[in-house]
């Protein structure tokens, strides 16, 4: 077997992870990556109208004006704000414009969960563009003005976009993970814009290299301050009663209550014992198929509480959460 052998597709030279069969090489790091690849369309008119019932804070229109400029000068972007400061709203004039000029448009984010959230947000926000979202099992039209997806779906896409939009950077599964970085990278004929609250260093080196350029933004849209988390011990019983507590008191106040459990078991256990207790909760979790429609009736204040695993720990907005 040839020592030097590099996967063309992900650029893998480590050894352990090429197989040979059939006098054939292959690698078996991006084997499961393996389907219809995007086609692109030919150039049509868009109505790019942008349509937001909301204005963006002084601060959100400066970073926007700002990407466009970077974006223009032809350099990847990472925009570094806090939970909450809007960074999906900075980059929709970006968006706008790349409609204007026929720019294949992406947005890009680790989690189906979200991506499905996200799709619906731009609909709402470009109502008169095809928004295509696409991920694991929903993949049977690859193309459209702006194409919603799943990182793992990346793959699909070779030299296609002109402007990548990447939310959740440093997120599971997306992060440190080698192969999805590489199918990111060639999926691009234009400009990435990186998105994150916590990036990490090796981020924060990436994008002061040159021909890249970090943009920060440290304040909420509503300006209130972030909230510190107090951490309480106490035994687990103990633990119960202040959640059933605290249940029973957003309830009565009609604001809606996030209960976040660290596995899915954890969660079914918990919620099944609340459930004993007081009514009117719903439970969601990657195994369970219907949790979209869940956490929309959750959003539509048909449940006082939501027992979640960390599948709704980003990328889902709701009004007045406590």
């Amino acid at each position: 077997m040839d020592p030097l052998f590099i996967c063309p597709r992900c650029g893998n030279s480590n050894q352990r992870y090429i197989g040979h069969l059939n006098n054939k090489m292959y690698c078996r790091r991006c084997i499961a990556f393996n389907g219809e690849e995007a086609e692109a369309s030919e150039d049509h008119d868009i109505d790019s109208v942008l349509d937001l019932d909301y204005d963006l804070s002084d601060e959100q229109k400066e970073l926007s004006n700002q990407l466009i400029g970077l974006i223009n000068e032809g350099k990847h972007v990472l925009i570094h704000a806090v939970t909450g400061a809007g960074k999906t709203e900075i980059v929709y004039q970006l968006i706008k414009l790349g409609l204007e000029n026929h720019l294949k448009i992406g947005v890009a984010i680790p989690r189906r969960d979200v991506v499905i959230e996200l799709a619906r947000r731009f609909v709402s926000a470009f109502p008169h563009a095809t928004v295509n979202a696409v991920y694991g099992g929903h993949h049977h039209i690859l193309d459209g003005d702006i194409i919603i997806l799943t990182t793992h779906q990346i793959y699909r896409y070779i030299a296609y976009f002109d402007r990548l939009v990447v939310d959740e950077y440093d997120a599971f599964p997306f992060k440190n993970n080698d192969v999805l970085e590489t199918f990111l990278m060639r999926s691009l004929r234009g400009q990435l814009v990186a998105m994150s609250a916590t990036p990490s260093k090796a981020m924060l080196e990436k994008f002061s290299k040159e021909n890249h350029h970090i943009l920060h933004l440290y304040t909420r849209y509503h300006r209130h301050p972030l909230p510190v988390p107090q951490v309480i011990r106490c035994p687990l019983l103990m633990q119960f009663l202040m959640t059933l507590k605290m249940i029973k008191i957003y309830a009565k106040a009609k604001k809606p209550l996030l209960i976040f459990v660290p596995t899915i078991a954890r969660g079914e256990s918990l919620f099944r014992w609340i459930n004993y207790f007081i009514k009117g909760g719903a439970l969601a979790h990657s195994q369970i198929d219907k949790r979209q429609e869940i956490v929309e009736a959750f959003r539509q204040k048909k449940f006082d509480f939501l027992v979640s695993t960390s599948i709704l720990e980003r990328g889902i907005t709701l009004l007045n959460l406590q």
